[in-house]
C-alpha cells in the first residue's frame, strides 16, 4: 500500500505560461489519483485489517486534498488569464519578436504576423509544441519533427524561411531562451547548469553566451538578482 504524499500539490512548481501546462497539470493529478484508487480498491478487500482501512482513508483523505488544491489553483489562474486558453493557437515566435530587438534582426525585420494565414498561425504553433516536448534534449532531431508535421524536412525548412525569415535551428534556439527566461522568471531551478539542462544545452558558457544576446543580460544575472 502506498502511504500518504508528503509532497502536496502546493509545493509543485507549474510553469502557467508555458505551452505544456495542460499536460503539467495532468501530470500533477495522476499520483494522487492512482493512490486514490488503489487506496479504495484495498479498502473494499473483505480481509483488509481495520489498521488497513484507517490508512487507506488517510490516503484517500491527503491526495484528494491535493487534486482539491491543484484545481483552485487552476480556477485562480483561468481568473487572471494566466492560461490563455482563446490564444493557445497563436504561435509564441510572434510574441517574442514583438518586444525583442535581437529577434527582430534574425527575422531581418520582415516579420509581419497580420500577412500569416490562420492555417499558417496553427502549423507554426503545432512546430513549437514539437519543440517544447522535447526541450531538454541537445539535439532535435527535424526529421522527427517533420515526420510529426507530415511534411518533408526540405519542406519545413523552406515553410520555415517563407514565414519567419530564418532557418529552423535559429527558430528552435529563440524558443528554447525563451523557455530557459521563463524557467528563471518563474523559479524553476536554483543554478546555471540546470537550466541549461532543462532546455538541452549541455554547454553552459555557450548557453549564457547566446542568451545574453536574446535577452541582453546573462541567466546568471537574473539568478543573483533573485536571490
Amino acid at each position: 500500500m502506498n502511504t500518504p504524499s508528503t509532497n502536496t500539490l502546493e509545493k509543485l512548481k507549474i510553469d502557467w505560461n508555458a505551452p505544456d501546462v495542460l499536460q503539467q497539470i495532468l501530470g500533477s493529478i495522476q499520483l494522487p489519483l492512482q493512490s486514490i484508487m488503489e487506496a479504495s480498491s484495498e479498502t473494499s478487500s473483505l480481509s483488509t485489517t481495520e489498521i488497513h482501512r484507517r490508512q487507506s482513508a488517510e490516503i484517500i483523505f491527503s491526495n484528494s486534498k491535493e487534486i482539491k488544491i491543484l484545481i483552485e489553483k487552476v480556477l485562480t489562474n483561468i481568473e487572471s488569464k494566466a492560461i490563455r486558453i482563446s490564444d493557445t493557437t497563436t504561435p509564441i515566435l510572434f510574441k517574442i519578436y514583438e518586444n525583442n530587438e535581437h529577434v527582430q534582426l534574425l527575422c531581418r525585420n520582415h516579420l509581419d504576423t497580420n500577412r500569416i494565414s490562420k492555417s499558417d498561425r496553427q502549423w507554426l504553433y503545432q512546430f513549437e509544441q514539437e519543440v517544447f516536448q522535447k526541450s531538454n534534449s541537445n539535439q532535435l532531431n527535424l526529421t522527427e519533427i517533420s515526420y510529426q508535421l507530415a511534411i518533408s524536412e526540405r519542406q519545413l525548412h523552406r515553410k520555415i524561411k517563407h514565414l519567419l525569415h530564418l532557418t529552423p535551428n535559429k527558430y528552435i534556439r529563440i524558443l528554447k531562451l525563451h523557455k530557459a527566461k521563463e524557467l528563471l522568471d518563474n523559479y524553476t531551478y536554483d543554478t546555471l547548469s540546470e537550466i541549461a539542462y532543462a532546455v538541452g544545452f549541455s554547454d553552459t558558457h555557450y548557453f549564457s553566451k547566446i542568451f545574453n544576446q536574446q535577452y541582453k543580460t546573462t541567466p546568471k544575472e537574473l539568478l543573483t538578482i533573485r536571490r
